[in-house]
This record gives C-alpha cells, sequence and structure tokens, in this order.
C-alpha cells in the first residue's frame, strides 16, 4: 500500500494566516449551493456595474488585439495617465517612470513590501487593519508593530502611539485613510500630527488610498497635509473601489524612482504586468470623462445613503454600538453587549468570532469577525449591497437574538 506523501512547505508558510474574508466568501458561495438563501456584509466589492466607457475601452481593446505581452508596470499612455491623476491629487509633480500599475493595489503592497523590508525590520501597521497587510508584512520578514487605535478615537490611532511605536528597526507605517474595515478618515489636523513624528525618523509611509472616491467629509491626502515626506512615501490605489472594477485587477504605486525600479524588478519576476485588456480599460478610467465621473460621484452617493441606512438599523439592535463610519463601505459595530448572554435557543456566544459564526448559520448573514482585523469585539459589515438586502438582513441580525 502506498505511503501518503508528506510535503515540506517554506518555513515562512506557518506564521501565515488565511484571509478570513476570501474564508468568509468561499463559505457563503458554499451555503448557497446548498440552498442556503444568504445576505452577505462580507465582501469588500462595490455591487455597481462598471461605468459603460470603461467597458467600451476594454472591448475596443479585444478588437483591436491589444492582447500581448506590455512592459513590466504598465503601458506608457496608462502609466502617464496615473501620473498625471496623482499629480493632481497630491499636489506634486510625478512623472510615469514613478508609477508602477500592478494586479490591483494588493499587489502594490505586496510588492512594496518586498522591496522595503528585510528580516528583522518592524512595520507599523495601525489596527484595526487589513487583513493583508499583516500577512505581507510577514511574508517579507518583517515583524508587524500594531498600535491599536480605540473606539473612543474613532479607531485612529494618536502621535503618541505612533511615537511609542516607532523604533530604529521601523523600515515602513502603513496609513490607510479611509479605512478598511472602520470607515476611519483621518482629518488633515490629525495627519499633520503624525507627520510631525515621523520627521525624525528615516521610515517609508505607505499611504494606502483605495477608497478616497468614497470618503463623505473633506478628504485630506497624506502628501497634501505632509509634502515634505513624499521622498519617503508611496501612494497605493487603484481602479477596484472607486471605479467598480474590482474583477479588472488594477492598481497601481507611485513613489520616489527607485524604489519604483525596485518594485518593477520584482514585478519582472511574478506577475509583469496586470492584464493588457484592463490597462486599457484603466485608461479610459484615468482620463478625464465627465459620463465617468458623475458615475463615480453617483456610486459615493449611495453609499453615504446606504451608510445612513444600516446604522439607523443597527441602533435599533440591543447591545450593539457603532461609530460613523466618514468613508469606505464599511461599518465596524461593537458587539460586546451580545457576548457571554444568551441569544436564541440559549447560546451564548464568547467571542466576536463565535457570534459571528452564529449570525452565519442561524440568521444567514455574513459578516467578518473583528478577530481577523486585530479588533476583537467587534464584526465588519459591508454596506455595498442593495438597500432591501440591508433591510433584511438587519432583520435577521435583531430577530436572531432572541426567541
Amino acid at each position: 500500500m502506498a505511503t501518503k506523501m508528506e510535503y515540506r512547505l517554506a518555513r515562512r508558510l506557518a506564521q501565515l494566516e488565511p484571509s478570513a474574508t476570501a474564508a468568509m466568501t468561499a463559505r457563503v458561495a458554499q451555503m448557497r449551493s446548498e440552498g442556503v438563501k444568504v445576505i452577505s456584509f462580507s465582501v469588500g466589492e462595490p455591487d455597481f456595474d462598471t461605468p459603460t466607457p470603461i467597458k467600451e475601452a476594454g472591448i475596443d481593446a479585444i478588437n483591436a488585439n491589444y492582447t500581448h505581452y506590455t512592459p513590466t508596470g504598465g503601458i506608457a499612455e496608462l502609466r502617464k495617465a496615473v501620473a498625471a491623476r496623482v499629480t493632481a491629487d497630491q499636489g506634486i509633480s510625478y512623472s510615469a517612470a514613478q508609477i508602477s500599475v500592478t494586479a490591483g493595489a494588493k499587489e502594490a503592497l505586496y510588492l512594496a513590501f518586498q522591496a522595503l523590508c528585510d528580516e528583522g525590520d518592524e512595520a507599523i501597521i495601525p489596527a484595526p487593519y487589513w487583513v493583508s497587510y499583516l500577512e505581507q508584512a510577514k511574508l517579507a520578514g518583517a515583524t508587524p508593530i500594531m498600535p491599536y487605535g480605540d473606539q473612543a478615537n474613532a479607531f485612529k490611532i494618536t502621535p503618541d502611539q505612533l511615537r511609542e511605536a516607532l523604533s530604529e528597526r521601523t523600515r515602513v507605517v502603513v496609513l490607510n485613510s479611509p479605512s478598511n474595515p472602520t470607515g476611519a478618515v483621518y482629518s488633515a489636523a490629525e495627519l499633520r500630527a503624525l507627520a510631525d513624528v515621523l520627521a525624525g525618523s528615516d521610515a517609508i509611509v505607505i499611504a494606502d488610498e483605495i477608497y478616497d472616491a468614497i470618503s463623505y467629509v473633506d478628504y485630506a491626502r497624506w502628501l497634501r497635509v505632509a509634502p515634505e515626506m513624499a521622498d519617503r512615501t508611496l501612494i497605493v490605489n487603484g481602479a477596484a473601489k472607486g471605479y467598480a472594477m474590482t474583477g479588472w485587477r488594477v492598481g497601481y504605486v507611485a513613489g520616489p524612482q527607485p524604489i519604483i525600479d525596485a518594485i518593477k524588478a520584482i514585478q519582472s519576476h511574478t506577475s509583469t504586468h496586470t492584464a493588457s485588456i484592463a490597462q486599457y480599460a484603466a485608461l479610459a478610467a484615468y482620463t478625464p470623462n465627465p459620463e465617468i465621473e458623475r458615475t463615480v460621484v453617483h456610486m459615493a452617493g449611495q453609499f453615504h445613503r446606504r451608510r445612513d441606512l444600516m446604522l439607523e438599523l443597527l441602533a435599533e439592535i440591543s447591545g450593539v454600538t457603532c461609530n460613523v463610519p466618514d468613508g469606505a463601505f464599511y461599518v465596524f459595530p461593537n458587539v460586546e453587549g451580545l457576548l457571554n448572554r444568551p441569544l436564541r435557543n440559549g447560546i451564548v456566544c464568547r467571542t466576536s468570532e463565535e457570534l459571528n459564526l452564529y449570525l452565519l448559520e442561524h440568521a444567514h448573514i455574513a459578516c467578518v469577525a473583528g478577530e481577523a482585523f486585530g479588533a476583537p469585539g467587534h464584526i465588519r459589515l459591508s454596506y455595498a449591497t442593495a438597500e432591501d438586502e440591508i433591510y433584511a438582513g438587519m432583520n435577521r441580525f435583531r430577530d436572531s437574538l432572541s426567541d
């Protein structure tokens, strides 16, 4: 009888945690295939269609046979258009040589960590954090340092917390505003105070602005506030959230050319580039077009409306408290009031992770537990879904808590 083969995997995988958001998406798909009608609030994806001119640009690219390899880091026209967008956004001049187009913002972040971090370095990643920051830092050999922005401060870290987290080993500081998972948006004054702390450090700031098109307050950009940090800042962004282009997989990273050159060197041995067709679609997105711009504004307005609806319905659930998020399309309620007490049928949940599974199995709504984001006692709910789904889902949430 043949013996079972045992495979030796890389040691770095021992500390790697699977993506909780991807795992929940897979579980929802499985339940739906079994006939269970699950309402999902777990996916960070706009439910709108990609704007028509962008889709048409992709179709035109296929018909024009733009289906071959492109240069590493993207076609020149797209890098030039992105450079113009970043220049307008940040108020600092960027050239096409300072841009690398990537397979989504996630790849941009991964490549940045790989280019910047060595074993023994530290990466400051404020919690609550997006799930992949931590794992990408660890894959690059860095040790994550996670100051916690608590609910009382709208989930944002203070200058004192940043100062305490900094060390001679700090290589990277991640700033995500608007935030996934909390929707928090740093004000200009808050960013300025953080920049003052970093003035004496050599750390590189990774400013993740992927949700910049979905902000319900005056949006302050890192380099608008701290332009003196441009020579040690990477701006990460992409088409996914603002243009409803998640499946097209187009992101970018902008920054000092020596770092971008290093990123492209790694990229040349990994993905090489995102799909040529997607690049031409993104070129349409990043070329000024009033029709596309109106669509982006409309989507942001709908998200604002849905946010207010979800907050209103959550306020009716005893034991749940929730900050008002200023951007993105997530709420991050505190559910500690639902823990360690009997719910329906006498079931007791001791953690937000257990409550998350309870809601999936008993209310058939999918969320993501706060543990995945370094914030036990909370759950993340995406309101990037139709209003009738929000009504139905929040009713299921409320009704599942008592007989």
